[in-house]
């Protein structure tokens, strides 16, 4: 059994549909919030203070942190904090396309993002130079350079200790990748939680407002739903609706990213073993 299990991303590719996964697990020891992120913020780490952050007894202390995989100097803390033999490495990968759009919908939501999704491309390299946390919020195309960042991580852990799993898989297959990672980690398996997909919601002006109007609706008897909930549902939720969030990707930018990311991904498929024919942007390849 490993002393820890770090995820360490991607971002937007099911790290958080894992966490709720693993979290009511009796052999995991959760840490104070599900990204811990002890390793991007703590410029001379120890393992003492890093231990504390997690829930006493036996099993696995598990921190998913999605930064730690994109942000160097985190990878590197880690591996010199910990001892690399008795940590697993946990990699969630998704179609590069697919989660760099799904993480500018999400500072949309966040209204962090008042740039079409295409226009961020060329804008990418002076926003995240300003600063750590710019580099967290708008690092939306450079998150998606898997193969760099998979050679550091084996440069540093043990081949061994690393598995890699695939956001699309992961998604329709949850008992079956629990199974897995159960067996990786070497902890008891258990049934997936039936729970659903952690997806962002962009179209609305107020998600505070849209998460009230649906819990009134909820304590509303059903004789006065009819009567005048469903009304009063349906102006809230069109008063709230914003116009100004795309649903779906340009496809002549789909393909500029398609060849931005080709190397890469080509890396991914003959150096890691990776599935590509799984990512609809990179099937033919």
């Amino acid at each position: 059994m490993y002393e820890y299990m770090i995820g360490v991303g991607a971002m937007k590719a099911g790290t958080t549909l894992m966490y709720r996964q693993l979290l009511e697990h009796p052999q995991i020891r959760r840490g104070v919030r599900k990204s811990v992120d002890y390793f991007n913020i703590t410029q001379a780490p120890s393992k003492a203070q890093y231990d504390a952050l997690f829930a006493p007894g036996e099993g696995p202390k598990m921190d998913i942190s999605p930064f730690y995989m994109y942000y160097a100097p985190s990878i590197e803390r880690i591996a010199a904090t910990l001892d690399p033999k008795r940590t697993a490495v946990v990699v969630l990968l998704r179609d590069p396309v697919e989660r760099a759009f799904s993480h500018y919908r999400m500072r949309k939501s966040q209204n962090m993002e008042d740039q079409p999704f295409e226009a961020t491309f060329e804008l990418e390299a002076s926003r995240t130079a300003r600063s750590y946390h710019d580099l967290q919020l708008f690092s939306y195309f450079t998150r998606g350079l898997y193969a760099q960042q998979l050679d550091r991580l084996y440069a540093l852990f043990p081949k061994e200790n690393i598995r890699i799993y695939l956001f699309e898989e992961f998604i329709g297959h949850q008992q079956q990748w629990l199974d897995d990672l159960c067996g990786f980690l070497g902890i008891q398996c258990v049934p997936v939680q039936d729970m659903h997909e952690n997806k962002t919601v962009v179209n609305v002006k107020s998600r505070a407002l849209a998460r009230l109007v649906e819990k009134i609706a909820r304590l509303v008897p059903k004789s006065m739903k009819r009567r005048w909930m469903g009304k009063l549902r349906r102006k809230v939720t069109a008063a709230n609706e914003r116009k100004d969030v795309k649903e779906t990707i340009d496809p002549a930018f789909a393909r500029r990213l398609t060849e931005y990311y080709r190397e890469e991904v080509l890396r991914l498929r003959d150096e890691y073993g990776v599935d590509i024919s799984k990512w609809k942007h990179f099937a033919n390849l």
